[in-house]
């Protein structure tokens, strides 16, 4: 079963016959009266309503050179001994090994059977059967046509099927990277008809028509397209859509079940939240029940996809929504409005961006900054709010908030909160190794850490606290060029400068309140 297995693609065109008007068939022989006698014999052969072309090779030098060419045999009938006595199965391992063929059936035949006996050869060449040049009868040969013919057929249909589940599934997948329903509805459109396509090559099948309505996350909506082009439809022109459009929601709603009318096929889907998702569309031509089966599987798994989206788009708006609110509460505390941990969560996720971070860190980094000064719940409101400069012991009470937010965040195995807990515990690392709370230097920081300081001390210096005046945005970036390799990452920095009007407008577009 290798050829289920290989993702390989063969040196010859593996297009399978049964798309072909044709059954191609190779002869491999030295000897020219068994190509003649063949050839008589089989004339006229049929299987399924298609004749049999013979191709001749009288080498197996030729029969490579032909096999190169890219033309995909069905059957090859292969001679052992021809310009050497293994000349057969060197063509054969050739086949199989080389050009990764695993799909065209191979008979051997010969007049020397002891030259390769047929267990070892059958077991250690793949060949598909071993027959003596006696057995030219026309039965015989009959026998071995049908059943190499029905082989290679069957074959070429699961590797069929293989490709277009892997279509499949790759369509779910680029669908499903799309939450607005425009977009996900042009993009289930246009892979959609791929998937018709794959399912039957002979015609190209195109979506003429189509419409939609769905209640997956709560919320009533509907579209309509023609071609690609979609339109979504709120309740206020729901009107707009046609009489024939109503009547097939009406009915799927109804009986529950996907169904064919007239030149529509409509499919049904419930969710587990009990909402329900009505999808129609007309073809340019009649869809088979294999194009059927293929439109089921594909919008069951689309559906079942697109629900876990949302509920993920869902659990990443609540999560988002928490952390800004706990950033918030502790801004609070400390007489600030929370904007404040808004614009060092931008910062962040700017500058983690412009220093190459991948996205998905950049995205994290923006939420996670939030909580840098979580532990400062553990901090008194004498402390926290005195206007004067701190005492000696105050001083180190409130550097234990480093500490403490590592210890409140920690305990979380959610990606968010253990970047959060680094970020809190290191955002007060100095690069020279002169910072707090474990006086690391350098690299040993943490990157999520000596982002989030930066981007924590560009903030604080612009921003009016109860024991200092705002500073200017000028003067508040040339401290941080100053602090370059003593308090911050040198290359943070030159990030920094680089883009700085990049942050001169996320200050400007977050204003305290």
């Amino acid at each position: 079963m290798e050829w289920l297995e290989d993702d390989r693609e063969s040196i010859s065109n593996n297009e399978p016959a049964q798309q072909q008007d044709v059954w191609h068939v190779l002869i491999v022989d030295d000897d020219k009266d068994v190509h003649a006698s063949t050839k008589l014999i089989m004339s006229g052969f049929e299987f399924e309503n298609k004749m049999v072309k013979f191709h001749c090779a009288y080498s197996g030098e030729q029969a490579r050179v032909i096999l190169e060419q890219g033309q995909q045999f069905s059957l090859i009938l292969l001679d052992v001994v021809m310009e050497s006595d293994s000349a057969g199965l060197e063509l054969a391992k050739f086949i199989r090994k080389q050009m990764n063929n695993s799909y065209s059936r191979i008979i051997l035949r010969t007049g020397q059977p002891g030259i390769a006996p047929e267990q070892s050869v059958i077991r250690d060449y793949d060949i598909d059967g071993y027959k003596a040049k006696t057995e030219l009868r026309r039965s015989d040969l009959e026998t071995t046509f049908f059943t190499s013919l029905r082989a290679y057929r069957d074959i070429c249909l699961l590797q069929q099927h293989r490709k277009v589940l892997k279509q499949v599934i790759a369509t779910i997948t680029n669908v499903c990277e799309f939450s607005n329903l425009r977009i996900f509805a042009e993009a289930v459109l246009e892979q959609l008809k791929l998937v018709l396509n794959i399912t039957n090559t002979k015609m190209y099948i195109d979506v003429e028509d189509s419409f939609g309505i769905s209640k997956m996350d709560s919320h009533l909506k509907m579209f309509s397209g023609k071609a690609s082009q979609v339109e979504v439809i709120t309740r206020s022109n729901a009107e707009e859509l046609n009489f024939k459009y109503k009547a097939l929601f009406s009915k799927a709603l109804t009986i529950k079940e996907s169904f064919k009318e007239d030149n529509y096929y409509v499919y049904y889907h419930k969710s587990d939240n009990e909402h329900n998702t009505v999808f129609a569309f007309s073809a340019s031509e009649e869809i088979d029940f294999q194009g059927i089966e293929m439109i089921d599987l594909y919008l069951k798994n689309v559906m079942l996809s697109y629900e876990n989206l949302l509920l993920n788009n869902s659990l990443k708006e609540a999560q988002e929504m928490s952390i800004s609110l706990m950033g918030g509460a502790m801004e609070s505390r400390s007489k600030e409005t929370g904007e404040h941990v808004i614009r060092v969560g931008l910062y962040a996720k700017t500058l983690a961006e412009l220093s190459g971070q991948s996205k998905v860190f950049s995205e994290t980094i923006r939420l996670a900054a939030q909580l840098h000064d979580v532990g400062k719940v553990g901090v008194p409101d004498s402390v926290l709010n005195k206007p004067g400069k701190l005492t000696a012991e105050e001083w180190q009470t409130m550097q234990q908030h480093a500490e403490k937010g590592w210890e409140i965040l920690s305990g979380n195995h959610n990606s968010t909160f253990q970047m959060a807990a680094n970020l809190a515990r290191d955002h007060h690392e100095r690069w020279d190794g002169t910072g707090y709370p474990n006086a690391k230097a350098g690299s040993d920081i943490s990157i999520e850490g000596r982002i989030t300081a930066l981007a924590d001390v560009f903030d604080a210096l612009c921003s009016k606290r109860c024991y200092k005046p705002a500073w200017t945005v000028e003067d508040a970036k040339q401290e941080i060029i100053n602090c370059r390799g003593t308090y911050f990452d040198p290359e943070l920095v030159t990030v920094f400068e680089q883009h700085f009007d990049k942050f001169r407008w996320i200050l400007e577009a977050h204003p305290d309140r």
